[in-house]
């Protein structure tokens, strides 16, 4: 009985440590073995060990599976260091969970801009219909451009017609480098080409058929590939 109280005084201990001023009452997770709770970890030590959640993925929703993504959810929720954020993003992403997709739409308000990629990234790879609002929302009111580029990205992966709504904001933006994006993710969602032509892919997104683009004729196609212009 006083070992069990010395080791969860230790614990409290190392919450602190981790954790800055969060409160006593946080969620218990720890990624380390027991015996190692005394002992300080670097953000590398403990991205390390949170990575080795990931294999411990089958792939299917169960009561064990659900366990361990609850796990993760508590450390994302109190853990400071971002890069060890990141690396429990991808460890729940590996995870087919109801618990795995909230944290990942969460994450898309988290303060560091590479942890929302991270969630864009996995949230495209899971291309559940279900995050089409929360990525439409990033693409719509978020500041850096680089998450949303990654959120235009993952809706491409998407598909289904929500997603073919939410990226008319990318077609409708100034920076051509969005326009390009939701382009590109505009065909992959349709399975159509219609061309680089952004006025016609705005026709799409608001659910209508645009002309086939009409295919080069010959004399058209030799004077391309002519050298001599």
């Amino acid at each position: 009985m006083k070992r069990r109280v010395i080791l969860n005084c230790l614990y409290a201990l190392c919450v602190f440590a981790l954790g800055g001023c969060q409160s006593l009452s946080m969620p218990q997770f720890w990624p380390f073995p027991e015996r190692e709770r005394t002992t300080y970890h670097t953000p590398a030590m403990r991205s390390e060990a949170v990575g080795e959640f990931a294999m411990r993925s089958t792939g299917v929703d169960s009561p064990e599976q659900r366990e361990i993504t609850d796990q993760l959810a508590r450390q994302i929720q109190v853990e400071p260091d971002p890069l060890v954020r990141q690396a429990v993003i991808k460890a729940i992403a590996e995870f087919h969970t109801p618990m795995a997709r909230q944290v990942l739409e969460a994450g898309l308000s988290d303060q560091d801009e590479m942890a929302r990629v991270a969630c864009c990234d996995a949230l495209g790879n899971r291309a559940e219909v279900e995050s089409v609002p929360s990525l439409a929302a990033a693409v719509r009111d978020e500041k850096d451009p680089d998450v949303r580029l990654a959120a235009v990205k993952a809706l491409g992966q998407i598909k289904s017609p929500e997603a073919v709504k939410a990226l008319a904001v990318a077609l409708d933006d100034r920076d051509p480098a969005m326009q390009y994006a939701g382009v590109q993710s505009m065909k992959s969602v349709t399975g159509q080409d219609y061309g680089p032509d952004v006025e016609t892919w705005r026709q799409v997104a608001a659910g209508q058929t645009p002309a086939a683009p009409q295919a080069p004729s010959m004399a058209e196609r030799l004077r391309k590939a002519s050298p001599f212009k």
